[in-house]
């Protein structure tokens, strides 16, 4: 592909828009095995084996923790070789997975079915979609990464109501065999055509930048940055920042109550007497707002800072767990998609952004890899606390209120993570 005038920033004809295509068919495929979509399951599944909900939260849990040490090897892997054999091995896998789960008779057949599942998309799937965009990515990489939401986002929304539909006309055992040819039909022929590593592999540059053109009198300090101004941080050099731990911590606590409150809700929601087609309209309205969330907060990131971006959205993610903390009708259930919706789709996006722009993308790989296991440690204790107080107290409102405070923590921990400055920054600025 050349790299003349159609190339230029920002045009259609720029192959990284091709990997953001795919990105978010990837995106709606993984929708198959996210909180929402397994909690559609739980009460079918109980209902046919006897099993309470933190059983059935506890393979969820086991299988996201696996996913973030399987993430240590993964990250490396995809900065050097690239997304395409991964992602397509993972996808083949899910989709299997999903097949073989429509015929399970005991407990250990679904333990193995969804610690599998969960370790592919937390340790793979998901750390793929956002390691690879961030990539091809650099002045455009907010609207990149919104636009790569939509796949998220709109998975998120129909995946959980289609399974709904099918469990309710057929049968749970249809649903999760009808999940896996979806994963299948989705996303296993683009992702074998169009994936490809990073722009440099095909002789382009980030944001389909014209070639630059390196002065003779360039220092080797000048040609270390790109002319969009990013620096690259190595794991090492990022695990020597202070802000490092403070975003850890922070993503880490988000997990906790993202994935507490997106596993429950939905059975909370049937506990609170909403009918099963309220429900339905709550959650797409939920998840579909998210859609222009994502796009103003990409687009925001890119004028101002992620950090305060992000710090703006959790205040909504505060208010939206007050309106689920008094959900008992269908005004407080839109009440609560509407603004929780809105908050999740743009804190969501700020997350995957506030990484690269902080350390860069060339060894961003490495520096997610070192993330998510803390981060899905995080992730898979959330539905697993949430459904221990559920079982043990007969109500989530211990926990709802805990995720209240623990918001407050984050929103405060955010104001005090700045962006980290590189040495070599450091010493152009001395010099």
């Amino acid at each position: 592909m050349s790299t003349g005038p159609q190339d230029r920033p920002g045009h259609r004809r720029y192959y990284g828009w091709v990997i953001v295509w795919v990105t978010v068919l990837s995106a709606i495929a993984s929708a198959v095995v996210i909180n929402p979509t397994i909690g559609v399951f739980v009460k079918p599944m109980a209902e046919d084996f006897g099993w309470n909900r933190s059983v059935i939260a506890g393979a969820v849990a086991i299988g996201t923790v696996g996913g973030g040490g399987v993430a240590l090897i993964v990250g490396p892997v995809i900065d050097r070789f690239g997304a395409k054999w991964v992602l397509f091995t993972a996808f083949l896998i899910v989709g299997g997975l999903f097949v073989a789960w429509s015929g399970v008779t005991t407990l250990w057949q679904f333990y193995a079915v969804i610690i599998i599942a969960r370790l592919l998309l937390q340790g793979v799937i998901n750390l793929t979609n956002q390691t690879v965009l961030a990539k091809w990515f650099v002045r455009l990489r907010g609207r990149a990464l919104a636009y790569g939401n939509l796949g998220q986002r709109l998975g998120q929304g129909v995946v959980p109501v289609m399974t709904q539909l099918i469990i309710g006309g057929a049968g749970w055992r249809w649903a999760a065999a009808s999940l896996g040819i979806f994963a299948w039909g989705l996303t296993l022929i683009p992702v074998l055509l169009w994936m490809r590593r990073q722009p440099e592999d095909m002789g382009l540059r980030p944001d389909g930048d014209a070639p630059e053109r390196e002065s003779p009198a360039s220092t080797d300090d000048t040609r270390q940055r790109p002319r969009t101004g990013e620096v690259h941080f190595t794991l090492r050099e990022a695990l020597r920042t202070r802000t490092f731990y403070i975003l850890l911590a922070v993503l880490c606590i988000t997990s906790f109550v993202n994935t507490g409150i997106n596993f429950n809700f939905i059975p909370y929601m049937s506990d609170q007497g909403l009918s099963q087609s309220e429900i339905a309209v709550v959650l797409l309205v939920w998840s579909l707002i998210g859609i222009p969330a994502a796009l103003a907060a990409g687009l925001l990131v890119e004028r101002i800072s992620a950090q305060v971006v992000l710090a703006g959205f959790q205040l909504g993610m505060i208010v939206g767990t007050l309106f689920l903390i008094y959900l008992n009708n269908t005004t407080t259930g839109m009440a609560f998609a509407v603004v929780q919706g809105v908050s999740f789709g743009g804190s969501l996006l700020a997350q995957q952004v506030i990484l690269a722009d902080y350390y860069g993308s060339r060894h961003l790989g490495a520096i997610r890899g070192a993330v998510l296991p803390w981060q899905m440690a995080t992730n898979a204790i959330g539905p697993l606390a949430a459904t221990l107080v559920f079982d043990t107290q007969g109500s989530y409102a211990i926990i709802f209120w805990a995720y209240v405070a623990m918001q407050g923590v984050v929103f405060l921990a955010l104001l005090a993570a700045p962006k980290p400055r590189h040495h070599t920054t450091a010493e152009a600025i001395d010099s």
